[in-house]
Formats: structure tokens, C-alpha cells, sequence
């Protein structure tokens, strides 16, 4: 497969498809010999909005079978046609912002083929605060562990805001943020190396708590579930708004060269298609196609001491040029970021 089939490839899949049932009818006359529709409709995407409606998109014209469903929890949505492929799920009351719910729906195409459907989403949350992914130390150490370092720049609350390492379409793992209020200007440290230590708390209402190495008692220290880590020297980290939701910040770092004869241009296997995903959503200043790994944060120089950061400014145009390498012991988690860089000895 081609590099340009690759990314035509890409799209949104979802959650759970559980059963599909086909029924059809052969009509009579010169109808006799049309090959019949058996194919049930296919979900395609589920889709947050600005407000508590959830799209669903299907790859052909649906209706549901009703248009009032009960969610797992209890609370009931209604089911309307936004469009011939898209319904849109509007829960009555309003959802626990970041919660997971679960619906159960069944819709049908015009030729009377259906699908049932279990269907995941969360409860949308009208306080997300503006945030960048400030520093990140990929080549930890057990005495300096990986971090991620957020910047908020503005107030807002934090429930069900999603980290992937990758994209939502590619990735590792991902880990879904607690509910924390935030000021502007405060910092939130999430550990991705634990030693599983009864001080590594996660803290939601007071940053004093959590112990552990790298903690902070003047930033919000998360711990993720598991010692999962980054990659030293290739790696993507996003933040959504939700799970399935739309991207607040992305960055991409890397040490490869490029190499257009290569299926990956260059990248790793793994990292290939989380870079050319956020090049289709305007995400990262890829010059072109090609998503260059030369246009990516250069990791050359990172050692657990040597983080990689934006400047004191927090400047965001989604390139390589917002970040630097830190020097020796430069590494600045909870704290505002230094301008100074690291100079490599020639």
C-alpha cells in the first residue's frame, strides 16, 4: 500500500458495534436482475459538538426505530435526523461532565436493513479550559522519570479532558484527566513512570498531597494507572477536549530523517500515521505531504536532565520552533519554563 492510499484511509471508528441484521425483498419486473441492498448501515463516527448533542454519522441514509432511548445510567435522549446520515443523540438532562455513558440504538436504511448499536460517549463539559502541553522529559531515568508538564491559559475545569500518546485515531494508550479546577496560569505534571508507591496520589483538590519523584506542591500531579513511559527519541502527545472529542494541543518529536522512499517517509512504524493524522487536521506545521520528521521537536540532545519545552512565553504555532532542549538540569515541571537552551559542544 502507497503512501497516498494510507491517508485516504483514514477515518473514524467507534465503539462496541454489537449485532446487524440484513432484510431485503427481490422485486419483480425489470427490478428482477438489480443486485439487492443487504448491507446493513455502518457507523462511522461519533462526533462532539459544542453543547451536550452528540453527532452520529452513518455511511448511508438511517432513521431510528425510536427517537426516545434510555441511557445505561437511567437519564433518557432523544434520537433526531440532523441530516440523511447523521442523527443527533440529545440527552433530556444534563450528563455528569466527563462521565462515560453507554445507549443502545437501532437504526434502519431505506432498504430496511438495520443495525443495532451500543454506543459510548461522554458527558460533554461546557468549562474546558485552554491548555498546551508546556514540557516533556522523554528520555527519563529512575531518579528523573518521564513527565508531561500542562500549562493552562485559562480557567476552566479539567473532567474528561483525554491525553493519547499518539492521536485518538493512533495511539498507545490514552488517560482521561480527573475533575480539577483551574486558574489560569497553574501547571498540572503527569507522571507516566510510577513505582506504584502509596504517596503517587492523583490529586483533583489539593496539590500538597502526592508524594513521588518529580512531584510538586505547586502544581496538580496526576499518576498515570500504569509504568507506561515515553519514547526516548519518537514520540506524539495530544490532549481532547474528551475522548472522543477535538484537540486542544498536539506536538510531535523526533530524531529520524526523512526518506520519501520509505512506506513511513522516514518516521517509525508506530509513529507514522499519528503524524499524518495531525497533518490532516492542521494540527502541526508540516510543510507539505512528505510530514517531514526533520519539522518535527528534534530530540537529539534530550537526557532525563535535559527536558524538551516551550519558551517562558508559552508561544503555541504549532511547530518546532516554540520548543528547545533545556540545559543540563534546566528541567522546569510546575514551574515557568526557561529560555535558556542547550548548546552542544562542537
Amino acid at each position: 500500500m502507497n503512501t497516498l492510499d494510507r491517508f485516504k484511509m483514514y477515518g473514524l471508528y467507534t465503539l462496541l458495534l454489537s449485532s446487524c441484521f440484513s432484510a431485503c425483498s427481490l422485486q419483480c419486473g425489470e427490478d428482477l436482475f438489480l443486485e439487492p441492498d443487504l448491507s446493513p448501515p455502518r457507523l462511522l463516527e461519533i462526533s462532539p459538538t459544542d453543547s451536550q448533542d452528540v453527532y452520529i454519522l452513518f455511511d448511508e441514509p438511517v432513521k431510528a426505530q425510536s427517537e426516545s432511548i434510555q441511557l445505561e445510567s437511567g437519564e433518557t435522549a432523544q434520537l433526531t435526523v440532523l441530516n440523511e446520515t447523521t442523527l443527533t443523540l440529545t440527552p433530556q438532562m444534563p450528563l455528569v461532565p466527563g462521565s462515560p455513558y453507554k445507549a443502545a440504538l437501532t437504526v434502519e436504511d431505506t432498504s430496511g436493513n438495520s443495525c443495532r448499536f451500543v454506543l459510548l460517549f461522554w458527558g460533554w463539559n461546557p468549562r474546558v479550559p485552554e491548555l498546551l502541553i508546556n514540557e516533556f522529559n522523554p528520555q527519563g531515568s529512575e531518579s528523573n522519570p518521564d513527565c508531561i508538564e500542562l500549562y493552562a491559559l485559562s480557567e476552566g475545569n479539567t473532567a474528561g479532558i483525554c491525553l493519547y500518546y499518539g492521536t485518538r485515531r493512533y495511539y498507545e494508550y490514552r488517560y482521561i484527566l480527573p475533575d480539577i479546577e483551574l486558574t489560569e496560569g497553574e501547571y498540572i505534571i503527569i507522571h507516566c513512570r510510577r513505582e506504584f508507591l502509596s504517596e503517587e496520589i492523583s490529586e483533583s483538590r489539593d496539590k500538597t498531597i502526592s508524594g513521588g519523584k518529580l512531584s510538586s506542591d505547586k502544581a496538580w500531579d496526576l499518576w498515570l494507572p500504569d509504568d507506561t513511559g515515553l519514547s526516548g527519541a519518537n514520540g506524539i502527545l495530544t490532549i481532547y477536549n474528551a475522548p472522543e472529542g477535538v484537540l486542544i494541543d498536539g506536538v510531535v518529536y523526533s530524531d529520524r530523517e526523512p526518506d520519501p522512499e520509505d512506506d513511513n517517509l522516514g518516521w517509525t512504524s508506530r509513529t507514522f500515521d499519528a503524524a499524518a493524522d495531525l497533518y490532516q487536521m492542521g494540527a502541526w506545521a508540516f510543510s507539505d505531504e512528505s510530514i517531514s520528521p526533520k519539522e518535527a521537536i528534534p530530540s537529539y540532545y534530550t537526557t532525563a536532565t535535559r527536558s524538551l519545552c516551550r519558551g517562558s512565553s508559552s508561544l503555541d504555532t504549532d511547530s518546532m520552533i516554540d520548543w528547545h532542549t533545556v540545559p543540563t538540569s534546566g528541567k522546569s515541571f510546575g514551574a515557568i519554563n526557561t529560555d535558556e537552551e542547550y548548546a552542544p559542544s562542537s
